[in-house]
């Protein structure tokens, strides 16, 4: 299998760097002067023959499709990162490091749920839930249906059943003037007055808590999906331990459930799901590719994740780097460092005062960082290639099952406030033909007396953002994301080659511009934080 990206600079490039080479002889000991490359022959943007193919991406991501799942500090991750280490350290050039960590790994043993004499197959736990210990929970059932609060008086002393919200959220806010700096969707194939719909599995965490407070036993969380398409769902993923015991059940067991109360009121149930923790060690690995001057640009993505799509920033990151490390330094005007960060499905990460996993320990090193002129910005990848799934009905069934459709999922790229910074990052996005992207503020409602006056960038790069870093950061939210029963069927790979054409092109970009003009507001916004203006929780 070739993994070599490319073939270098283009043989046009090549050429014009040997014809410059051949200066002329010294006057005075006639001698060849020695070869000189100047910025006059390097590519403004990547030529797509000198770059990783299609194919080579998807071997590379089924190589991480083939680790399976992989949260925070399992030995799955662990693997995967030595694998990208070994790719990142073959790549002439390229040093790397690692930020180790110790955190609380949760593991689970299978659950069991017994209803009646009946045994109902359990999707998996909720995340960092608490133990039932090997003897189970036993109690009456509850069905608290959407819209009723969890309280004493429906709850205490029984096991809570409750649907998984579907959240919405209209299109136009990700148009101007809303969430959207910029849209390129030229086929204009999005529904203005539609929604955005997704599965909120966050609630489920919410849910366990309301329990808690409502002296509950324990909280049973049904999907809308059916079991083949949500079983071994990884989320809510805090990374702090929940008080009740929680699992999942996917739409037909849930309406077992369901039916069974209806059938018979205060049915008991014994629910079954053993977990625990241990201090383990994780780590964050650091690839640096020398340029220029020593001031670097950060590129991004985590290394925990369920399938091959969460994450495959990893996988464009690799391509990246080959590609980079190609050109000679004098093409490379600053140092590129890339981050391949863990804790993202362990958010309190080193605190359960501190959040946003190993990418707010990073962001809080770089922000210090930026104040000594070491670093000029942050890139974040994630979710690439993502395809659209549709949630169709299911016939005589409960529920909704994720449907492929020809379409990519609309992707999301939160730009800081930098106009020249923003605008790069439009021109990317038009030239690469990234159809269905919103070049974007940011992902919640800004607030006008902090700084940064939007907080969220709905993903990896929120920290970056929050620290007042100057970041761009790529994301979507596919229907499986959460789900280890999605595999590469959901990656469009030309897509993905093309959306990684164009964040290198960004970094190159951004490495021509000034700090200036790729901070844009940032700079005063980080003169307002130090003269006490309120910013972002972290």
């Amino acid at each position: 299998m070739d993994h070599t990206p490319g073939r270098g600079v283009s043989r046009r490039v090549r050429r014009r760097a040997r014809t410059g080479a051949l200066l002329t002889l010294t006057i005075a000991g006639l001698a060849l002067a020695p070869a000189v490359a100047s910025a006059d022959v390097c590519p403004t943007r990547v030529d797509p023959t000198d770059f990783t193919t299609e194919a080579q991406l998807r071997a590379l991501n089924q190589v991480e499709q083939d680790f399976g799942p992989r949260p925070t500090a399992s030995p799955s991750q662990h693997a995967f990162i030595d694998w990208l280490e070994g790719q990142m350290s073959a790549i002439p050039g390229v040093q790397t490091s690692s930020l180790p960590y110790t955190t609380d790994r949760w593991d689970s043993q299978p659950g069991t749920l017994e209803v009646g004499g009946q045994q109902i197959r359990l999707a998996g736990p909720v995340p960092f839930a608490a133990s039932t210990g090997p003897g189970g929970v036993n109690a009456p059932l509850v069905y608290v249906p959407p819209g009723q609060s969890i309280t004493a008086a429906n709850s205490a002393g029984k096991i809570v059943i409750r649907d998984l919200p579907v959240t919405s959220l209209p299109n136009l806010f990700f148009y101007p003037p809303l969430f959207g700096f910029s849209m390129y969707d030229p086929g204009n194939t999005t529904n203005l007055l539609g929604t955005f719909d997704s599965e909120g599995l966050a609630q489920a965490g919410l849910d366990v808590d309301a329990a808690e407070a409502a002296g509950a036993k324990a909280v049973l969380s049904v999907s809308r999906l059916a079991y083949d398409q949500f079983a071994g769902s990884y989320a809510p993923y805090e990374g702090q331990p929940l008080g009740l015991p929680s699992a999942y059940l996917a739409a037909d067991e849930g309406q077992q459930l369901k039916d069974a109360i209806a059938a018979t009121p205060n049915v008991r149930a014994t629910l079954t799901q053993e977990s625990s923790s241990a201090p383990t060690a994780t780590r964050t690995l650091l690839a640096t590719l020398p340029g220029g001057n020593a001031k670097k640009i950060v590129v991004e993505s985590h290394t925990d994740g369920m399938n091959g799509e969460w994450d495959n920033g990893p996988i464009s990151m690799i391509a990246m780097a080959r590609y980079l490390a190609s050109l000679p330094i004098e093409c490379r005007p600053e140092t590129i460092q890339f981050a391949f960060v863990t804790g993202h499905l362990h958010q309190h990460l080193v605190s359960d005062l501190v959040r946003n996993g190993g990418a707010g320990q990073l962001a809080i090193t770089l922000d210090q960082e930026y104040d000594q002129n070491k670093v000029k910005g942050v890139v974040v990848l994630e979710h690439m290639g993502a395809r659209r799934y549709e949630a169709v009905d299911r016939p005589g069934k409960p529920g909704k099952r994720l449907q492929l459709t020809d379409q990519n999922e609309m992707y999301w790229i939160p730009v800081t406030e930098s106009l020249k910074l923003r605008q790069l990052v439009v021109g990317e996005v038009e030239r690469r033909d990234l159809r269905r992207t919103a070049v974007l503020k940011g992902l919640d409602v800004a607030d006008l007396t902090r700084v940064p006056q939007i907080c969220s960038f709905g993903g990896e790069g929120t920290p970056y953002n929050q620290h007042l870093l100057p970041t761009v950061s790529g994301v979507a939210l596919p229907g499986g994301l959460f789900s280890p029963q999605f595999g590469l069927e959901a990656i469009d790979f030309d897509l993905m080659r093309r959306q990684t054409l164009a964040f290198t092109d960004i970094v190159t970009g951004m490495s021509r511009m000034t700090q200036a003009e790729v901070a844009g507001d940032v700079t005063f916004m980080r003169q307002q934080r130090a003269n006490g203006a309120p910013t972002c929780a972290y």
